[in-house]
C-alpha cells in the first residue's frame, strides 16, 4: 500500500481527488456520525480503493480534521461578509449572523458531529477557535457601535455569552426533527436578541 506522505506535491488532479474524498467523507459523516464512519465507507462512497484514500489521508482523524478546518474557514468567511457597509440595524445584523450560521449548519450537518465528536488536530482546533472568535467579534463590534463607551472586554464577554446560547441550541437543532428546526431557529434568534438588546440600552455602568 502506498504510504501517506503529507509533504508530497499536489497537482491539480490530486487536489481534485482530495476534494472529492472530502465530499464523500462529508456524506458518510453526515449519514453515520463520526464514530460509526470508517475509511472503507468513505472510500466506497468516493468510488476509490482504500489504498487510494490512504495516499491522501493517513486515517479517519486526518479526514475529519481536514473537513472540519475547511468548514470552519468557510463559515468564518461567510460571517465576515455580513453587512460590510454597516447598513443593517443591530437587530438585523445579529439576525443575519444567526441566519448565516444556521443555514451553514443545515447544509453541512456533519460539521457539528465533527466539532463535537472527532479528535481534531491542533490546526483544526485552532480553526474552530477562530470561527467562534469571529462570531464573538461580530457581536462585540455591533454592541460597541450601539454603545461606543462599552469596553472591549465587556463587549467580548457578551459576545461569548451569545455564542454559548448559539451552541447550546445548536446541539438540540442537530438532532431535532425537520418540523422542529424552524421553531428552534426562531427560538435561537429570540434568545440571543433578548439577551443582547438590553445590553445596548443598559445604563448600569453609567454609559
Amino acid at each position: 500500500m502506498t504510504v501517506f506522505d503529507p509533504n508530497r506535491k499536489r497537482n491539480a488532479r490530486g487536489e481534485q481527488r482530495q476534494q472529492a474524498l472530502l465530499r464523500a467523507a462529508a456524506v458518510v459523516f453526515g449519514r453515520s456520525g463520526y464514530h460509526q464512519t470508517t475509511t472503507n465507507a468513505i472510500a466506497a462512497e468516493a468510488g476509490v480503493s482504500p489504498a487510494t484514500l490512504y495516499q491522501f489521508f493517513p486515517n479517519k482523524e486526518a479526514i475529519a480534521s481536514a473537513l472540519a478546518s475547511m468548514y470552519a474557514r468557510e463559515m468564518a468567511e461567510a460571517e465576515g461578509a455580513i453587512d460590510p457597509e454597516g447598513a443593517l440595524s443591530f437587530t438585523e445584523a445579529v439576525g443575519e449572523l444567526i441566519d448565516v450560521c444556521m443555514s451553514f449548519n443545515r447544509r453541512h450537518p456533519e460539521f457539528h458531529t465533527l466539532v463535537v465528536d472527532a479528535p481534531l488536530s491542533p490546526s483544526a482546533r485552532e480553526d474552530k477557535r477562530l470561527l467562534g472568535q469571529a462570531f464573538v467579534d461580530f457581536i462585540a463590534a455591533r454592541l460597541r457601535r450601539e454603545r461606543p463607551k462599552l469596553s472591549r472586554s465587556e463587549a467580548s464577554h457578551h459576545g461569548q455569552v451569545a455564542l454559548m446560547i448559539f451552541r447550546g441550541i445548536l446541539d438540540e437543532f442537530t438532532v431535532a426533527s425537520p418540523q422542529s428546526r424552524t421553531r428552534l431557529h426562531r427560538a435561537m434568534r429570540d434568545a440571543i436578541l433578548r439577551y443582547l438588546i438590553p445590553v445596548t440600552r443598559s445604563t448600569i455602568d453609567g454609559v
